[in-house]
């Protein structure tokens, strides 16, 4: 199993991480609470099958065939107190995020362990002058890290609560301060206002559902939706140029991710390639490592880090 030293050269267990997946359920351990959750897709067999019966926290899925009879309500079953506020730390450069763990109805606890790598990626690569855009941004990591390191960010997603649970999670990674705009619309309209007054982005982290809502009931399709939506962002981030065939060349900050089925890494590289020249471009998948070692792998992302 795998383990950390601490400053007093005690091991310790990671702290957030996965611990274990299988047989259609991951185990997470989220602030000192073990949590297991479906994972239908995953099938292979578990690593430590007797540290599932440890778990505080379970959700039990409409869909899961194995935890419930038919027609049962999906819901959270806990066997144990947690922390209030139940919190997540992900030590940066120049700070540590504070994330908040928040189990919805559907399965999700607002944080997303599978990121945080590319939450270390924007600490190191985000300029420190500039604005941002954070598209689609839910509870606002990739935002806190971009304020972090000392860029303007404009933070957009068309949640409320969501909106709420980012501004929480601000507060409590000292961030209150910080230069962000927290804006709650739809992210087409947002952007096509943007295009209308010509405004200038240095970059852009956008994450974008599978389907969604906006808060005028504005269907978003990543299918459909997402390729004239990058078009749309192209005008808005900083140009070097036009290329020989048209597209815009950029030395802008792009993380782009995503989660949904058929949406792989080199889609994802090539929706921005159709769109932008990007000079540095690389794409890969988005993982966990749980405690045996062995990665999940969970979306899929590609990237740009501007030029220094």
């Amino acid at each position: 199993m795998l383990l950390l030293m601490n400053d007093s050269g005690v091991q310790k267990f990671r702290d957030p991480a996965l611990v274990d997946f299988g047989c259609g359920r991951r185990l997470e351990r989220l602030g000192g609470i073990l949590v297991d959750r479906p994972l239908p897709h995953v099938q292979n067999l578990r690593q430590f099958p007797d540290l599932w019966t440890a778990a505080t926290a379970q959700h039990i899925s409409g869909t899961d065939s194995t935890q419930t009879v038919s027609g049962e309500k999906s819901r959270w079953i806990f066997t144990g107190p947690t922390p209030d506020p139940w919190r997540i730390e992900v030590p940066l450069t120049r700070l540590t995020l504070s994330l908040e763990v928040r189990p919805a109805p559907s399965g999700q606890i607002g944080v997303f362990l599978e990121q945080l790598e590319q939450c270390r990626w924007l600490d190191h690569v985000t300029p420190n002058n500039g604005t941002m855009l954070s598209l689609f941004a839910h509870a606002g990591a990739a935002t806190l890290c971009m304020a972090a390191a000392g860029a303007e960010v404009v933070h957009v997603d068309a949640s409320r609560p969501a909106l709420a649970l980012a501004r929480r999670n601000a507060a409590a990674s000292a961030l209150t301060n910080a230069s962000i705009r927290w804006i709650c619309e739809d992210v087409r309209t947002f952007i096509a206002r943007e295009v209308r007054r010509g405004a200038r982005y240095a970059g852009v982290v956008l994450d974008p559902p599978s389907w969604g809502h906006g808060p005028k009931g504005q269907a978003f399709s990543i299918d459909r939706d997402l390729l004239p939506l990058l078009g749309d962002i192209a005008t808005l981030l900083d140009s070097t140029g036009s290329s020989d065939t048209g597209k815009r060349s950029t030395n802008a900050l792009i993380l782009l991710t995503c989660h949904s089925p058929g949406w792989h890494a080199g889609r994802l590289r090539e929706a921005l390639a159709s769109v932008l020249r990007c000079r540095r471009m690389e794409s890969g998948w988005l993982t966990c490592e749980d405690d045996a070692g062995r990665l999940l792998t969970l979306g899929a992302y590609a990237r740009q880090a501007p030029s220094v």
